[in-house]
């Protein structure tokens, strides 16, 4: 068998993105501390009306879920976070079954017609947003219960003012 590799170069300018660093480009999705929330970034405690930030826990890594254990350093709220990310098994409509990690428990997100249209406004499709409402289902501690984001529901506004506080 014979390896073949490929020389790829990648220009490095300043002419494409953001003039300001801290300025996500146009059509970016909001929260990108979620979206990263494998990275370095420390996320913010999705409790309501809570200012911590979230620290891996003493207990850490279960290798049986595939999740680390989040603390927040101010209300000790507990919630998770999948090392891999959360996997789109498969939709139907605007139903997503979500797993992560090694685990066999899924999140289902369901997402209304309505919230869907708003948050194209800000440039997030739906897959994106069904994506990032289960990585924020396990930051609030839900492993398996159903994330339904429609408009009159309790889930929806605390999604919605997670991603709008500074």
């Amino acid at each position: 068998m014979v390896q073949r590799t490929a020389e790829v170069t990648v220009p490095h300018d300043n002419s494409s993105g953001p003039t300001d660093p801290k300025e996500p480009p146009a059509g970016a999705v909001p929260g990108p501390d979620l979206v990263a929330s494998n990275g370095p970034t420390p996320l913010r405690c999705p409790t309501h009306k809570c200012n911590g930030l979230l620290s891996t826990d003493a207990s850490g890594y279960d290798p049986y879920t595939g999740l680390d254990v989040l603390v927040c350093t101010q209300c000790k709220h507990r919630g998770f976070r999948s090392r891999e990310g959360v996997i789109l098994l498969f939709r139907g409509g605007y139903e997503f079954k979500f797993s992560y990690g090694p685990s066999l428990q899924t999140i289902t997100v369901v997402l209304s017609s309505a919230s869907v249209n708003l948050w194209s406004t800000h440039g997030v499709n739906d897959e994106q947003l069904a994506k990032i409402a289960a990585e924020w289902s396990l930051l609030c501690g839900n492993t398996t219960k159903r994330v339904h984001l429609g408009i009159p529901a309790e889930e929806f506004a605390d999604f919605y003012l997670y991603f709008c506080q500074k």
